[in-house]
């Protein structure tokens, strides 16, 4: 009786192989893309609308900067961890993912303070939480907290058993991937505001064509980071005895 054992193992060996590389080109293409986004977003500002100066109306410009910066760019990174250092521990893994959270959770924070400084500047005066923009943009970053707090109860503490853990771990892809995807939408938004602020987007100044390129290249990122986080062959390969959380009395992985 042949014994297709070895062959079957080579197959899968070499599946994994491939799999690995076309990862690769994938994460490479989409970190490229995610960096370029905050260099066109820094140029756009500093070039066309004056630059940064916390003291004055260019305290805007730190708003657009700061939000793609943590909750578009720092933020996907946070998601691609587990699958890039996919040969890492998990107690590591857990505190650079919560790290990179923390920082984007950060700038997203004194980003928001940026724009209602900006709105409230007594040679402004604009009302603040009237635009789509800003509903959406506000309701991304609460549900990002509420994310990470939820996440921080479910696989830190050791308080939700195994059960409601495996559960939760789907829901928290899911609405980590959608809470990205509103980041992407609100930037968007965001920018086609300003533009038509300018009053001549009609005639598309280089600074709207710098914007509208911004805008395509976020969407582009935003698309490479949902196509990474939806390959099933794509995702860290985890052991059975392997524990899906870290205890912090315990040192065990998620």
């Amino acid at each position: 009786m042949l014994h297709f054992s070895p062959i079957r193992t080579r197959i899968k060996s070499m599946a994994g192989d491939n799999s690995l590389k076309s990862f690769t080109v994938w994460v490479l293409v989409a970190l490229t893309t995610g960096a370029s986004a905050v260099v066109m977003t820094t140029v756009w500002l500093t070039k066309y609308l004056g630059g940064f100066d916390w003291n004055n109306e260019k305290v805007f410009n730190y708003h657009p900067l700061f939000m793609v910066i943590g909750m578009v760019f720092l933020y996907a990174n946070s998601a691609l961890v587990y699958r890039v250092f996919r040969n890492s521990r998990k107690p590591l893994l857990k505190s650079v993912h919560g790290i990179l959270h923390i920082l984007a959770l950060v700038f997203s924070i004194v980003g928001l303070v940026a724009v209602f400084k900006f709105h409230n500047l007594p040679t402004h005066n604009i009302p603040n939480m009237y635009s789509l923009h800003s509903w959406i943009g506000l309701a991304v970053v609460i549900l990002f907290c509420m994310q990470w707090v939820i996440a921080f109860v479910a696989f830190v503490f050791p308080t939700l058993s195994d059960s409601l853990r495996a559960s939760y771990l789907s829901m928290h892809r899911f609405w980590g991937a959608g809470i990205f995807v509103g980041s992407v939408a609100s930037c968007l938004l965001g920018l086609t505001e300003k533009n038509f602020f300018a009053g001549n987007y009609a005639k598309l100044p280089d600074a709207a064509k710098l914007s509208n390129c911004l805008g395509l290249v976020l969407s582009a990122y935003a698309i490479l980071i949902v196509y990474i986080l939806g390959r099933e062959d794509f995702r860290r390969l985890e052991s059975a005895t392997t524990p899906e959380r870290v205890e912090l009395r315990q040192g065990g992985d998620k």
